[in-house]
């Protein structure tokens, strides 16, 4: 910037410095007329003003509030250049100096400000995202819940004590590196103990005024709960009180308490560790979260043990209510249905039993339409990872707090996980589903019966350009009734395609509507499963479908094998289908690790002289 000066009798003219003009009449920056809703230009917006827009506005000057934010100018304001006059800036020498005192002055507060300031207008809502988790307007919201209830100090402003709370949670950084970021004065052990007490006032006052507005059984009433049904739930189990059930789990140090060490020691995730119940209605709505309890307790242990101690979800529950569990919560099904309510769990498989019957598959598919909410619940609680790390011993009498907190505020700001949940179209895929139920497996029969089991009856396919009915996606996803099958098809596919790019495909001998693939399980090596499939070039495109896995047999939807094939060939092929390249990176880095490992070392080895 060219702040050349020159003296003209008793007055300097800096270049390319505009004078804004020093009317009282209008806003120095919009121009508007002067109404009651402005203020006089504070001073530290005047320069803002002058090191942003290169324009010098003296005391006095009017501004609407709009244009400012904790009395500095808002970065990206325009400033309205109409009908007004733009002569250099011309300054007595005093007014000069006390402006080049104010620009020291404002460098002087940039060294000592700050590196990351929560009171800075120049935040983008990235930066907010980035660090908190939360939008610039979400933070402001939050702000607001709390500014009558927190005070600033001299160490931190109010503002920036509420960022260290949720800068904490979503980094995980020590509190001494938060110190560090907002560059509180004193040692490290003044910076944790600022950051440390901020943290806390702030959980307080969440525990406070958030809570019991946004968590809980007090927080809602039952029909209320009954908007959040789904279109599914409402289909498959009535228009009732409906409750998913999970655990999850958050990692914890080793303690030098020995009885702590035993009590959470997780046996299955070999890792100490606390768990906390979640109890989310059908559009994956936190309606509240219970814990912590020890690693040791299984989720049907847990389960009991709210049933008989919280005793006021109890009587908030009634008779009828849908409780919605996985299968880790076998132990616990009959205890809920003494109580009167309707529990409702996936079949678990019998010991021997190798599948589950299409009646089986296909009431477990009913239960998991409706129950992946809460882990898609939990996935957003751990994007804070402050809860996906390993806590730290001395926090974890604030870890409940801080879990309900975080639910509390997803409830509030981000709401239900499903949010158009009672669609025409939803209602419609769901009154499908259960028109399903009760379909024949048609290929199911045929594989039991010996007659498409035998390998004299197939013949394999070298190229894959024989005729096969081509679908759009929003097919297939009404086909599988939802989308998670075909996410999970790429991944299956880049396994099973050849150099050539081509599926190793088999069509039956005596019909070409009758193809099957053997698929490798993601699970095991040793493990494969054939999976059959049989459509129409005439008619439904995919008529029918088997596979040998546990839930293959089932006719609502399909598993991730038989959704592979039909994906592959009806929709992949023809949209010039690729590998991913994180993958292929991944993979061709392990190829490299193992080539490598292969290769003789020679450094050792030295010829005779």
């Amino acid at each position: 910037m060219d702040t050349s000066v020159h003296e003209d009798q008793d007055q300097l003219t800096i270049e390319n410095i505009l004078f804004s003009g020093s009317s009282h009449k209008k806003c120095v920056v919009c121009r508007d007329e002067v109404n009651t809703t402005m203020i006089t230009m504070p001073k530290p917006a005047r320069l803002d003003l002058l090191v942003l827009k290169r324009m010098y506005a003296p005391h006095g000057v009017r501004c609407c509030r709009k244009h400012l934010w904790n009395n500095r100018l808002l970065p990206d304001v325009k400033i309205n250049m109409d009908n007004r006059q733009t002569p250099m800036a011309k300054l007595e020498p005093t007014v000069l100096l006390n402006l080049f005192n104010d620009l020291l002055g404002l460098l002087q507060e940039a060294s000592t400000a700050p590196r990351l300031d929560f009171m800075d207008p120049s935040m983008s809502n990235e930066d907010y995202l980035t660090w908190t988790g939360w939008t610039k307007e979400q933070f402001e919201h939050m702000f607001m819940l709390i500014l009558s209830h927190i005070r600033s100090s001299s160490n931190r402003e109010a503002r920036n004590a509420l960022a260290m709370f949720w800068i904490k949670l979503k980094t995980n950084l020590s509190f001494r590196q938060i110190g560090s970021l907002f560059n509180i004065s004193g040692d490290y052990e003044n910076r944790r103990k600022v950051v440390s007490r901020s943290f806390d006032s702030i959980r307080q006052v969440l525990v406070d005024k958030l809570l019991p507005k946004h968590l809980g059984i007090g927080h809602l009433s039952r029909s209320e709960a009954i908007d959040h049904n789904t279109s599914f739930s409402n289909e498959f189990f009535g228009k009732k009180v409906t409750i998913i059930w999970d655990g999850t789990y958050f990692y914890t140090g080793k303690s030098s308490s020995h009885e702590f060490q035993r009590s959470t020691y997780s046996g299955q995730k070999k890792r100490h560790l606390v768990k906390f119940m979640s109890l989310c209605l059908a559009d994956g709505y936190c309606l509240d979260t219970l814990g912590p309890f020890f690693g040791t307790q299984n989720d049907a242990s847990i389960t009991n043990h709210i049933t008989k101690t919280k005793n006021a979800l109890m009587e908030w529950c009634e008779p009828g209510d849908i409780m919605i569990v996985d299968r880790g919560f076998r132990d616990i099904v009959e205890a809920f249905s003494d109580l009167g309510y309707e529990p409702k769990m996936p079949i678990y498989l019998p010991k021997g039993q190798k599948q589950h019957t299409t009646n089986e598959a296909n009431e477990a598919r009913l239960v998991t339409k409706v129950r992946w909410t809460v882990e898609s619940y939990h996935a957003r609680l751990k994007k804070w990872r402050f809860f996906s790390d390993r806590i730290e011993n001395q926090l974890l009498p604030k870890l409940q707090d801080c879990v309900r907190i975080v639910s509390a505020t997803l409830n509030w700001l981000r709401g239900s996980i499903i949010k158009d949940h009672n669609t025409n179209h939803m209602d419609r895929l769901a009154k499908l589903m259960t028109d399903r139920l009760a379909k024949h497996n048609y290929l199911a029969t045929l594989v039991e019966q010996g007659k498409l089991s035998t390998k004299q009856r197939w013949k394999k396919i070298n190229e894959i350009d024989f005729d096969f009915p081509e679908m759009e996606l929003e097919d297939l996803r009404q086909l599988f009734f939802g989308s998670y099958q075909i996410k999970q098809s790429q991944t299956y596919a880049e396994e099973h395609l050849d150099v050539n790019g081509d599926f190793a495909i088999q069509v039956s001998k005596e019909t070409d509507e009758i193809i099957r693939c053997a698929i490798q399980s993601r699970h095991s090596n040793s493990t494969r499963y054939y999976a059959w499939i049989q459509f129409s070039l005439t008619g439904d495109p995919i008529t029918s479908w088997y596979c040998q896995c546990k839930s293959g047999a089932r006719t609502v939807g399909a598993c991730a094998h038989e959704a592979t094939i039909i994906w592959f060939l009806s929709y992949a092929r023809h949209h010039d289908f690729q590998y991913s390249n994180g993958r292929r990176r991944i993979q061709q880095s392990i190829e490299k690790i193992l080539s490598d490992e292969d290769e003789p070392d020679d450094s050792n080895e030295f010829s005779a002289t």
